[in-house]
């Protein structure tokens, strides 16, 4: 296990890591003492005290690549300071980083190895998926499977931690795939991951490690939902969001489930055969998890209502949301300030359909600025769409042609449904005379091959 050997006075606190040992320190508090305290800030399904002593040992051992926002509000309130306080980002070394704990088991990556373990995800875990060749695959996925071995599990577990840390990591690198990559390599990277974890699942495991291994693979669960969802396959895709939902109700975390109910119901929403009713009990379901407190998680859920609701052509309530959402927003702390990108994006569509002309333009400029389309290539599409969508009511000639050329000159296979969902609220919003013209034929055909 971890020392808990003291960092030398005169280095920073840059890490949560040292910022939580130094906090417990300051008041004297034992782990146990600690534990205690956390346990009455906890949302429900609060783990047993020698889980929580555990977690906190990671925690303070820079074990956590990140700690759930469940848990960051938690220990800001044990604490009695801010969540920006103890989690706001860590400033780059300006010399050698400090000493990782001393121990002999479950060291997973550090903090200072991201880049390093960005690359090895990269490599291993998706290499059919970047062009490597072949040949290789069997070689990369049997280093990948024997760094697994090498590491030492958990008592009692079928698995140790570096290996849930590794999958929690992979999980953002996966991300930046989908917002850019064709569907098909993104499933693929995923597919690899998956099949590691998956074993784990079923196995009988300690409450903490269970708990930690359902919050990883929720996670993947709903992305790979959401990929075959671009893929077309709703049937797969209702399989993995039950999966996903489950798995994020069994690790615990309240902000986690209402992130995976959030998640389903906004890629559901681009599908024309979905019960929009279902859908929306769902955003609310999620926005109810989230709870009251100003966060992230309650931007989102709050958004997705917002399109859902729009999408149902409840255009005021719609917009009501969007306007809670934006005064949420306007409260959370500048550290979990990393759903402007849904806002704005949100903020586009929903007064875009709702025909407000100036709210519309600011959201997508707003929009525009943080959806690069080098990094965000498919927002930068829908955005391009929403703007067609506001106009297709008072030029519906051009407004055709420009929704024409950018399906047309899409790939088929980036023609995902994220993208021709919004084109069909395109002919949604047509003057009855205007869905007869040629150019009307024209996008529908796009929009279905």
């Amino acid at each position: 296990m971890a020392t808990d050997a003291p960092q030398p006075e005169d280095r920073p606190l840059s890490t949560p890591a040292m910022r939580l040992r130094a906090a417990r320190k300051s008041r004297g508090w034992s782990y146990a003492k600690t534990a205690d305290r956390l346990a009455r800030h906890v949302p429900d399904q609060c783990p047993d005290r020698d889980t929580l002593i555990s977690y906190i040992k990671r925690w303070e051992a820079g074990k956590v690549t990140r700690i759930s926002d469940r848990y960051q509000y938690a220990l800001a309130a044990t604490f009695d300071t801010t969540e920006e306080a103890l989690f706001a980002p860590i400033a780059p070394p300006t010399s050698d980083p400090p000493p990782g704990p001393t121990g002999t088991v479950e060291r997973s990556p550090t903090t200072g190895s991201w880049d390093d373990d960005v690359k090895r995800r990269e490599l291993i875990g998706n290499s059919a998926a970047v062009g490597v060749n072949a040949a290789l695959a069997p070689v990369l996925a049997a280093l990948s499977s024997s760094w697994q071995k090498s590491q030492p599990r958990l008592p009692g577990a079928s698995v140790s931690q570096a290996v849930i840390d590794d999958w929690e990591d992979a999980y953002p690198i996966h991300v930046r795939r989908y917002v850019n990559a064709a569907p098909s390599i993104t499933l693929t990277g995923l597919t690899r991951d998956w099949v590691e974890i998956a074993p784990h699942l079923p196995r009988r495991q300690p409450e903490g490690v269970k708990r930690d291994i359902a919050h990883a693979a929720a996670k993947h669960a709903g992305l790979i939902a959401a990929t075959t969802v671009q893929l077309g396959d709703e049937r797969l895709a209702r399989r993995w969001w039950l999966t996903a939902r489950n798995l994020a109700d069994q690790s615990g975390d309240r902000h986690l489930s209402a992130y995976a109910r959030s998640w389903e119901a906004t890629n559901r929403v681009v599908n024309v055969s979905e019960h929009l009713p279902e859908l929306a009990r769902l955003a609310r379901e999620a926005r109810e998890l989230a709870g009251s407190k100003p966060t992230g998680t309650l931007v989102y859920a709050t958004l997705t209502e917002a399109e859902v609701l729009a999408s149902m052509g409840n255009h005021s309530a719609a917009v009501s949301a969007i306007r809670h959402a934006e005064e949420v927003f306007s409260r959370i702390p500048s550290s979990q300030s990393d759903r402007k990108k849904n806002l704005h994006l949100a903020q586009s569509l929903v007064y875009s359909l709702a025909g407000s002309t100036k709210n519309a333009a600011e959201a997508r400029q707003a929009a525009q600025h943080l959806h690069n389309p080098a990094t965000h290539f498919y927002s930068s599409i829908q955005l391009k769409l929403h703007e067609i969508v506001l106009h297709t009511s008072t030029d519906p000639s051009n407004a055709l042609k420009e929704a024409v050329t950018i399906l047309g000159e899409l790939p088929q296979e980036r023609r995902i449904a994220r993208v021709r969902v919004n084109a069909r609220r395109v002919i949604n919003a047509l003057p009855e005379p205007a869905r007869t013209l040629p150019a009307a034929q024209d996008l529908s055909t796009l929009i279905s091959t």
